[in-house]
């Protein structure tokens, strides 16, 4: 009997997102006969939870959780919490560690003074991924707090349109093994930008079940509205760098020509405020619906007439790749990886980032 490969992923929870999602569905793809499969959270939460595989073993990293806000926060902030609370030393030593940082334009050092004294994993297994990088605080435990023969560095995302520790990540990325990247696209630019890592990387195309995605969306819920025009669907955590406001922006464009529609976002997140507030002042309560977070929002991409990915900057958009199990055309914003899943769509088409052009792109599956 072949002896089983031990595999430890790391990432931070199991919130809904796409590096989530596509962990799901790799999970569901490797072999049990070869692989004995180990996830560790930062945060064991997340309504995607109960979506891991029975059979996989689940680690609480506390290492990292631990020092969450001095990890997270700004560094000034955690010295002055030091101070307030009377935790002058340490207040000190942080402040030098702080100033280092600064000089080097790094936060390597902040990171290695907290997790350099962690206990790390137990275990040891055949190979290690940091399935949420580039992160600092992930890839530094992968790299320095698990034991493992072979590493393995995991890129979900354009790494020139995200502000990562590029000094970090060159020094880190430099201890992998291998490091997958989830598009050409994002490969192509990861290797430009480290060009001494380039033998490393290889693409590693996020999974997609179809048959699955089909089946959730026969027993997941759809439109409950009565309404009569075009729907238009986007599936995202509400934020920044996905492009709701943008796309708010077109549908005024596209209401101003007289077309009956209605958009729809599915999805939570920080800018739901500020979209619902942009909505209103354009006078398009009507005409945007916010359905709120759904784990299951396949029934959505079924039933739309039209689904937009209007991101600023994605690695392989996972929405993108369900919403292409349906009939629907699709319009995608030009981020990384895009063209590499619309190349031979005929029902699909890539247009620029402005509101103009996305309202553009609409209208071609309108007429």
């Amino acid at each position: 009997m072949v002896k089983k490969k031990k595999i430890f992923f790391l990432l931070y929870s199991m919130h809904v997102g796409g590096v989530e999602k596509s962990l799901v569905n790799l999970l569901s793809t490797l072999s049990r006969e070869e692989y004995d499969i180990h996830v560790g959270l930062v945060f064991p939460e997340g309504d995607l939870l109960p979506l891991l595989p029975p059979d996989v073993t689940l680690h609480p990293v506390t290492d990292i959780s631990q020092y969450w806000n001095e990890l997270k926060q700004p560094p000034l902030d955690t010295i002055c919490g030091y101070i307030r609370s009377g935790r002058i030393i340490r207040a000190l030593a942080a402040f030098f560690v702080y100033l280092r940082c600064k000089v080097g334009r790094s936060y390597y050092s902040w990171v290695d003074n907290f997790l350099r004294g962690v206990s790390g994993i137990e275990q040891t297994f055949d190979i290690a991924v940091a399935y949420a990088g580039p992160s600092l605080d992930i890839d530094y435990y992968v790299c320095y707090k698990v034991k493992a023969v072979q590493k393995i560095g995991w890129v979900h995302f354009d790494i020139s349109r995200f502000g990562i520790d590029r000094k970090a990540t060159r020094l880190l990325y430099g201890l992998y093994d291998r490091i997958y990247i989830v598009s050409e696209t994002g490969k192509k630019i990861f290797d430009q930008i480290y060009l001494e890592l380039r033998e490393k990387t290889k693409v590693y195309h996020n999974v997609i079940s179809v048959s699955s995605v089909h089946e959730q969306a026969c027993i997941g819920e759809s439109f409950c509205d009565d309404y009569k025009g075009k729907r238009i669907l986007t599936v995202g955590r509400i934020s920044p760098e996905k492009g709701q406001k943008v796309a708010i922006k077109a549908l005024k464009l596209l209401l101003e020509k007289k077309y009956d529609l209605r958009w729809y976002f599915v999805g939570d997140g920080s800018d739901m405020g500020t979209c619902k507030a942009m909505a209103e002042s354009l006078g398009l309560n009507d005409s945007v619906v916010f359905l709120g977070e759904k784990i299951n929002p396949y029934g959505f991409m079924r039933n739309c007439d039209i689904y937009v990915q209007p991101s600023r900057h994605e690695g392989y958009c996972i929405t993108l790749a369900e919403a292409l199990c349906f009939s629907c055309p699709v319009v995608a914003t030009r981020f990384t990886g895009a063209e590499d899943q619309l190349i031979n769509q005929d029902k699909g088409v890539v247009v620029g980032m402005s509101a103009e052009e996305i309202a553009s792109g609409v209208e071609l599956f309108l007429t």
